[in-house]
């Protein structure tokens, strides 16, 4: 029993020498701590990396294109006009999310640049024009439209031209449309002899340039051509007054066709010059010129 007693009453002595010596390590920590802190409450204030030191500029074309490059290159090939900062257009990216759909809500619209004077549609209100990726397919390369896709539209912009193929009918007209000439790529302008076998003239190369100083393409038989038009280019469709010429050389044998024909099918008369070869009474009905001068193009000897 006595040692029993003894044995309880020494844990018990222990027991308490235990917890005097953990509440005084507990509160020696508190006042080192405490002594520890900043006089400030807070996390100690950490120094910013360098890389976040950098001002942040707007993204360059340049650095857009490593990741869009063939976007980049579609630009610097075809971009026309839209070659300008992507962030201009592309106030938004990186922010689409395919759960919201939200494709079109972030993507730049049309409108914020391309307006009428009016403020409305840039090309009009007709529904041929609308929207515009109708015929602007990539607004990336905003002149690569294709022809084929728009047809019946064409009159929308080109109003000057399919004004003249109405009001002049010609072959251009019945035996072509927009697409046969100016084919899939909007803007091609064919040359002659992709349709039109040989010029008329042996003086004319079958050309674009050569055959349009007489026919403008959209009306092809309304003919104009300049005062130093050759002779020889006439003569391919007036073979046979040219011959008469050449057959006879007279002084208006020298004479440059366009210079007595500044219009074409234009039929001067003679007192454009020949002033006053004889008296009045005799110059009073020009038609009857002929009857001693035979006709302009084979003078009477």
């Amino acid at each position: 029993m006595m040692i029993s007693r003894k044995i309880a009453v020494a844990a018990g002595v222990v027991g308490i020498i235990v917890l005097i010596c953990t509440f005084a390590c507990e509160k020696r920590g508190a006042l080192r701590l405490s002594a520890a802190a900043p006089e400030k409450n807070g996390p100690a204030k950490q120094e910013m990396p360098a890389a976040y030191k950098k001002e942040v500029k707007p993204l360059t074309p340049a650095e857009c294109g490593r990741c869009h490059f063939s976007v980049f290159d579609a630009i610097k090939k075809e971009g026309g006009k839209h070659r300008i900062d992507c962030v201009r257009c592309h106030t938004k990216f990186h922010a689409y999310s395919p759960r919201k759909k939200n494709y079109n809500k972030i993507m730049p619209k049309c409108a914020s640049c391309h307006v009428s004077k009016s403020g409305g549609p840039f090309h009009g209100k007709d529904s041929r024009l609308t929207p515009c990726l109708r015929c602007h397919a990539d607004p990336h390369k905003p002149l690569a439209i294709r022809s084929s896709k728009i047809e019946t539209s064409c009159d929308l912009c080109h109003k000057k031209q399919s004004n003249e193929i109405k009001e002049y009918p010609s072959k251009h007209k019945t035996d072509v449309s927009c697409t046969d000439c100016h084919a899939e790529k909007h803007g091609n302008i064919p040359e002659c002899s992709e349709c039109h076998d040989e010029s008329h003239s042996p003086d004319v190369a079958l050309s674009v340039k050569e055959c349009m100083a007489c026919h403008p393409v959209h009306k092809p038989t309304q003919i104009t051509y300049g005062k130093e038009t050759l002779s020889t280019i006439c003569a391919g469709c007036h073979k046979k007054a040219y011959g008469l010429l050449q057959k006879k050389v007279t002084k208006h044998t020298r004479v440059k066709c366009a210079e007595c024909h500044p219009a074409h099918k234009k039929i001067p008369a003679c007192t454009v010059c020949h002033k006053k070869p004889h008296p009045r009474s005799m110059t009073v009905d020009l038609t009857k010129c002929g009857s001693c001068h035979g006709i302009a193009h084979a003078l009477a000897s």
